[in-house]
């Protein structure tokens, strides 16, 4: 709940700036459950997008799978424990999320979102899907009017809301990850919902094998390093995070994580004692950073140590949405971090 409070502070402060990461839902449980023979699948699970199918918690193969190929009914498991039974291979779906709608595309599967949110700027193709409204508030009528067989959500989403789309008919299934790898386990997950198992596999082993070269890269090249990540006013990515976790992918120590939280606000003491090496900002720019009384004495101020990424920018985007361009998003990051090594 912390993090949904705190993630809302940030969107008001960040009101003309791009979607930050979503925040924690209820963690409410639909009570669909799964009947025997049903293919099963958990969006946080080590069998996400491998393909095989659970009968009664059998381990055996249905034969479609074998060939890459969803079998239907399946049930998955999404990032808040929910079960969501799929009876068929979804014609038309609903994302409610910039980072679910980049997913949608990289699958393959445009044809069949049927609505967007305010936010979904990318492919540029999503530009000519409806818009439902904002992720915190969707219009949950013109939802409904859709007709959609699935909806893909974050955590985001309100129980009202969640409720009167299931009632309408729809199948809700909400992807919060946080890391490299939970991003690959809801593309994955995704990939089975419809029936996209191939191409979820190809994303994911890509991303796997760019993100283990971008990290040998740093571990042969370069010296820890130190970060603060400015969310407005203080607020900063900590652990459980999903750019905490990549400050973590990248090798660099994160201030704000010895906070134990992760949505926290530092003291403005704490920022100067810590004397990070970066500072990355997503809200002030350099310019005023180094007017801010306290900041300026900071030797990364002062040397110009500082990672900017403006507003509502393609860059922003890409290191906050947990979608399929998250190791882009890294790289992106790290080139700024560690110029020397990739210059």
């Amino acid at each position: 709940m912390k993090k949904r409070i705190v993630n809302l502070l940030l969107a008001g402060i960040l009101s003309v700036t791009a979607v930050l990461a979503a925040g924690c839902g209820s963690g409410k449980s639909s009570s669909n459950s799964g009947e025997e023979g049903e293919n099963t699948v958990s969006a946080g699970s080590e069998n996400a997008g491998s393909n095989s199918a659970s009968s009664s918690g059998s381990s055996d193969n249905a034969e479609g799978d074998e060939k890459g190929t969803t079998v239907y009914p399946l049930t998955v498991e999404d990032d808040l424990g929910n079960e969501v039974i799929i009876e068929e291979e979804p014609e038309r779906v609903v994302s409610l999320s910039p980072a679910n709608t980049e997913t949608l595309f990289a699958l393959g599967a445009g044809e069949r979102i049927v609505g967007r949110t305010d936010y979904c700027s990318y492919p540029e193709e999503a530009a000519e899907v409806e818009s439902v409204g904002t992720y915190t508030a969707p219009n949950t009528e013109l939802i409904i009017s859709l007709s959609p067989d699935v909806v893909f959500a974050s955590d985001y989403i309100d129980d009202a809301v969640r409720d009167q789309v299931e009632e309408a008919g729809a199948k809700v299934v909400v992807f919060s990850a946080n890391d490299v790898k939970s991003v690959e386990k809801n593309i994955e997950t995704a990939g089975q919902i419809l029936n996209l198992n191939e191409k979820a596999q190809e994303l994911t082993e890509s991303m796997t094998a760019e993100l283990e070269e971008l990290k040998d890269v740093i571990a042969e090249g370069g010296a820890e390093k130190s970060a603060f990540i400015d969310l407005g006013s203080y607020y900063s990515a900590g652990t459980g995070s999903l750019l905490g976790n990549m400050l973590n992918d990248l090798s660099v120590r994160n201030i704000a994580e010895d906070t134990g939280e992760t949505w926290p606000q530092l003291s403005l003491e704490k920022i100067i004692e810590s004397d990070p090496d970066i500072y990355i900002s997503l809200f002030t720019s350099p310019e005023e950073l180094k007017q801010t009384s306290g900041l300026n004495d900071l030797e990364c101020i002062k040397n110009g140590n500082i990672i900017y990424f403006e507003g509502l920018s393609p860059e922003a985007d890409m290191i906050q949405r947990a979608g399929p361009r998250i190791v882009e998003g890294t790289k992106l990051l790290a080139e700024k971090i560690y110029p020397d090594l990739f210059s």
